[in-house]
């Protein structure tokens, strides 16, 4: 063999090594990045902090600063985050998210989760901290309080930092959100008190093998077709688990989330058209109270109320469990509490999630949204919990909480970060289809208050049929004008 040809073998034997090694590398630098700190989710990537920060790529342009502040200024920050959940254990869950921001985040910020669902009373808990001057900087709480903090002056408006050029939420991301869920979770139009995080739809749980039969093919279209089936199921003793216990076909609570849920699929509101207050003495209002009451008056329906008893949600789903009821309402978040025994087949019932339905057909869902607060600190300390308040409603951390919590995020582009999850769990996937469905619940300071009243007056209304329905509308509105005017105090 030639020397030419024995110098040219050597240099490509080299070059092929090179070329191995460099490859190598690249592999175990790319697989080390993909290490979750959950021990519950390994499918889905740690959530891209790059994303947070406009301070990631060296850039021959000036990098605006965020707020007015360097970036500098957020560096080595300590944060406390407060949120409602009594299930989490280290390591998991929102632990889990938090600790991966903690050793990621290019800023040295700390953030110290504290779950304040470890009390008999969280919200009653937090008020009172709040009185004595005790606030975190970040706060993860269901969105039917947070008007009032924010009138109180204990709370930001954030749409200054969603529209920053420099730490914003870029308009692409904004509208990755449902459709009008950000939008509309506003005061007065343009105040912000908080972004969505996560959300539970009021449905209707319904079992379609009773169902079938029954003769029923399909679910019910209509109130009518519901109130046929409901009625069918009640007079039904051969196919219910037990013959001594009373078999209904609907049970019908009037908490106010569950009205809400009613008035929106009969197309109808309880708010005030001028946007100053409520509205309940309205035809469509009027027309769920009397549905409802029908129901009850033929046998078709019971009806059972969570406040102030919350072991009364519990013992509704043994009821439905159980084959002594077809349907009931309530929210999606208590379906790990449907256990369907064995039907007369010998296997497990099916069941589904139906929206509520109108005379009209209209479908309609009430969506408890779950949204994050940033308390009025110093400057530097609100740009730090925004940095973390958009970590956590990144769609990588929006998918992550799902599979924990069983939330439904608020973000569209999660799902595609949940597609073995949504096959493993089919019915939660089935109520993904709700969400097209979802109106929020009012971001007023008076709602926590007025939707008491509103399932007290509901309440009322069911259990005495002979109540005029009209009368006590109008006796609901007086007292939600006066709770309307007292908040605004």
């Amino acid at each position: 063999m030639s020397q030419y040809k024995k110098k040219h073998q050597l240099l490509f034997t080299i070059i092929v090594i090179a070329l191995m090694a460099g490859s190598c590398d690249q592999i175990s630098t790319s697989d080390s990045g993909l290490q979750s700190t959950s021990v519950l989710v390994q499918t889905i990537p740690p959530a891209t902090l790059t994303a947070i920060s406009a301070a990631q790529e060296p850039s021959q342009t000036p990098v605006p600063e965020p707020m007015g502040l360097p970036w500098s200024s957020v560096e080595g920050l300590e944060l406390d985050f407060w949120y409602v959940w009594d299930l989490d254990q280290p390591d998991t869950g929102m632990n889990a998210i938090v600790d991966r921001f903690n050793q990621e985040n290019q800023w040295g910020i700390v953030v110290n989760p504290v779950d304040q669902g470890l009390v008999l009373d969280p919200l009653d808990s937090m008020e009172m901290a709040f009185e004595e001057g005790i606030v975190p900087h970040l706060l993860l709480s269901d969105a039917s309080t947070i008007a009032s903090w924010y009138q109180d002056g204990l709370t930001l408006d954030l749409a200054p930092f969603l529209d920053d050029p420099a730490a914003g939420i870029p308009v692409k991301d904004q509208n990755d959100y449902y459709s009008g869920l950000l939008d509309g979770f506003t005061i007065a139009g343009s105040i912000r008190p908080g972004i969505p995080f996560s959300q539970a739809i009021q449905v209707i749980y319904y079992n379609q093998s009773w169902a079938g039969e029954l003769g029923y093919s399909t679910p019910p279209n209509s109130e009518q077709d519901l109130e046929e089936q409901a009625c069918s199921a009640a007079g039904d003793r051969e196919l219910s688990a037990s013959s001594q216990v009373q078999t209904t076909g609907i049970l019908l609570s009037p908490e106010a989330a569950n009205i809400a849920s009613a008035a929106y699929a009969y197309d109808g509101s309880f708010l005030s058209p001028e946007g100053d207050g409520y509205l309940f003495n309205t035809p469509e209002m009027q027309q769920v109270a009397e549905d409802w009451q029908s129901l009850l008056r033929q046998g078709c329906g019971t009806t059972f109320y969570t406040y102030p008893d919350p072991m009364s949600s519990e013992l509704s789903f043994e009821y439905f469990n159980q084959r002594k009821t077809m349907m009931m309402v309530g929210s999606s978040q208590m379906m790990d509490y449907v256990n369907m025994g064995a039907n007369k087949t010998g296997r497990a019932d099916d069941w589904e999630m139906l929206p509520f339905i109108g005379p009209e057909g209209k479908k309609a869902v009430s969506s408890e949204i779950q949204s994050i607060v940033i308390f009025n600190t110093s400057p530097e300390e609100e740009l730090a919990s925004w940095l973390f308040l958009k970590y956590l409603t990144s769609p990588e951390v929006q998918a992550e909480w799902s599979q924990y919590s069983r939330y439904y995020p608020t973000r569209k582009s999660s799902l595609r970060l949940l597609r073995d999850f949504r096959t493993e769990n089919p019915h939660w996937s089935q109520g993904l289809n709700l969400l097209k469905y979802s109106i929020g619940i009012p971001l007023y300071p008076s709602w926590n208050t007025v939707k008491l009243s509103i399932g007290d007056a509901f309440e009322e209304i069911l259990i005495d049929g002979t109540l005029d329905v009209e009368e006590q509308l109008l006796a609901l509105d007086q007292l939600a004008a006066e709770l309307w005017e007292y908040t605004r105090e």
